[in-house]
């Protein structure tokens, strides 16, 4: 076993562990679907109950699917890799806050400092906040900077002033830098990927190829 920063570590776990990350995030969107429709049709005939059966089967394999995936896979893959990386926390952040930059590497960083009081952010952290999200990224990134800076500006020298969402959510109302419903969905991955994953559910039981 050897020492890393956590930042580093980050690097090491992507070579280890993109794959089958990959692999569990594409049964989530895809697979859990195909197995619920295989499942519908073999328990119905009628089109109506095949989609109540499958859609049923969908909640049930999700819950088990997160159970697993928190409850042992996560677990696993963390053990595997603290048996080589003893992870160093880097700049005064907690075991556990260390543990999410290995996970997310600067996602994780800009996050952290985020829900800091903007009084006390470190704005070079956070100014690439869209960066955290490729839609983000692509389409909302001039929003989401122009919104950040005002958000820092407004507590610059204001460490008494309350933050929290609904205080936040007023502020950016006032500035017209309120996030749109399209905006939320479209940059939140779990959002986006229930769409995905909806969707292709739906496709799948329209086109009806397993029957």
């Amino acid at each position: 076993m050897f020492g890393m920063l956590d930042y580093r570590a980050h690097k090491l776990y992507i070579i280890l562990f993109f794959i089958p990350n990959l692999i569990l995030n594409l049964f989530a969107i895809f697979g859990i679907k195909i197995i619920s429709i295989i499942i519908g049709l073999a328990f119905a005939d009628e089109r109506i109950f095949q989609f109540l059966i499958a859609l049923i089967s969908i909640f049930i394999i999700e819950l088990i699917w997160i159970l697993i995936i928190f409850g042992i896979v996560t677990k696993a893959f963390q053990f595997i890799f603290e048996l080589f990386v003893d992870v160093i926390p880097d700049d005064g952040r907690t075991r556990e806050e260390a543990q999410l930059v290995v996970w997310r590497g600067s996602k994780a960083i800009r996050s952290l400092e985020v829900i800091k009081h903007p009084s006390q952010w470190d704005y070079s952290k956070i100014e690439e906040i869209y960066k955290n999200d490729w839609v983000a990224n692509i389409f909302y990134r001039n929003k989401i900077s122009k919104r950040t800076r005002k958000i820092f500006e407004h507590y610059l020298f204001q460490s008494d002033k309350p933050y929290n969402d609904a205080v936040i959510n007023k502020f950016l109302e006032e500035n017209n830098l309120k996030m749109s419903w399209k905006e939320m969905i479209f940059t939140e991955p779990f959002y986006r990927n229930a769409i995905i994953g909806y969707s292709f559910f739906l496709f799948l039981l329209i086109l009806n190829p397993f029957s």
